[in-house]
């Protein structure tokens, strides 16, 4: 998620310690979510509940990301996709073939949700999202690689700054008739929904900071926290239009300006970060999975500390397998991106 040129030893550290941030909250997020006897019926009902449930929102950051990092790539379109398979496609096969031989057989669990055997075609392909039987199945988080990857296929058509605010009004035209539809999961989850995200971090890219602006930040922080509680006090969105139609776009504007801020020269401190951050994706991709197999095994702690604190380091451990001998050698292959000079990060391309 949100990938940019991890081969540049003079990429942004700042930049990789967002990304590692947003890949633990989600983390976080899940290992709430299936340390509940029934993880389809977790309650939000106290500080502690509503605060872990809006790790959530590290996926938006995610999406911002990407429309940040690849707004500005120059695209000659074979090297462009071949860029993108050879960023996402190696390690998310890999990731799928864990979840398979980690989860196969074990649906009784609760939290494990498998698709029929038949229809495994479709995760190979990023198609599950496109099917109600195979939607939030298996490894349930790669349904945002299935938006990313649409995402990605759209984008050299759409990479313009006048487009911007269509992507906006019709990702909010799209959830206001899912709204008005009662629509599923197939419908919710798919591309148009999250574009606003992406032409949040393209926004970003368009129009950057001219200077370290510690303002932005601080707005930016603001509105992701006020994102976080009014959707922990509003009605659920089914009754609620106002929430169904925006969703998380005030979050997603707030980590625009994070964004911002970190292209600026701003939170340096963030490169502290930046080790976990080159290895998100593999985080991302395994540690789901890997919480439903200790739970398998009835090794989870169903307690949210005690399990935090078993799950991340063999998550770490799984996401650093899949950089050394995954990700790293396809990365280093003839279309890796060549060492670039610092420049301010909104002109570099991404990879």
């Amino acid at each position: 998620m949100g990938h940019g040129v991890l081969l540049n030893a003079r990429r942004d550290g700042a930049l990789d310690g967002l990304r590692a941030l947003a890949a633990l909250s989600v983390l976080a997020f899940h290992v709430w979510l299936y340390t509940w006897p029934d993880p389809t019926h977790p309650t939000r009902e106290g500080f502690w509940n509503r605060f872990l449930f809006e790790g959530r929102i590290g996926l938006v950051l995610f999406f911002v990301l990407s429309g940040f990092l690849l707004f500005r790539t120059r695209f000659d379109l074979r090297r462009y996709f071949a860029r993108r398979a050879l960023r996402i496609l190696p390690a998310y096969w890999f990731a799928l073939a864990g979840a398979l031989l980690l989860l196969w057989g074990g649906g009784s669990t609760p939290g494990i949700r498998l698709p029929d055997a038949s229809s495994l075609g479709l995760f190979a392909v990023f198609g599950q999202n496109y099917s109600s039987a195979t939607i939030m199945q298996l490894n349930p988080v790669t349904w945002t690689l299935c938006v990313e990857a649409a995402f990605y296929v759209v984008l050299p058509f759409v990479s313009r700054r006048w487009v911007l605010p269509l992507l906006v009004l019709g990702g909010l035209a799209w959830n206001l008739l899912g709204h008005e539809l009662a629509a599923g999961q197939v419908f919710t989850k798919a591309l148009p929904a999250y574009l606003p995200y992406f032409a949040v971090g393209m926004a970003a890219a368009a129009w950057p900071a001219r200077r370290r602006s510690s303002l932005l930040a601080i707005t930016g922080v603001l509105l992701v926290v006020a994102n976080g509680v009014w959707h922990s006090v509003a009605a659920p969105r089914v009754v609620n239009p106002v929430l169904a139609v925006l969703a998380d776009l005030p979050a997603a504007v707030g980590f625009g300006l994070v964004i911002a801020a970190v292209a600026a020269g701003g939170l340096r401190r963030l490169d502290r970060l930046s080790w976990l951050g080159v290895r998100s994706y593999g985080l991302y991709l395994w540690h789901v999975p890997l919480i439903l197999f200790l739970r398998r095994l009835d090794l989870l702690p169903l307690s949210f500390v005690p399990a935090l604190v078993l799950v991340v380091p063999v998550a770490v451990g799984a996401a650093a397998v899949s950089w050394r001998f995954v990700e790293r050698p396809f990365l280093a292959g003839k279309l890796a991106a060549p060492p670039l000079p610092r420049r301010a990060l909104q002109r570099q391309p991404a990879s």
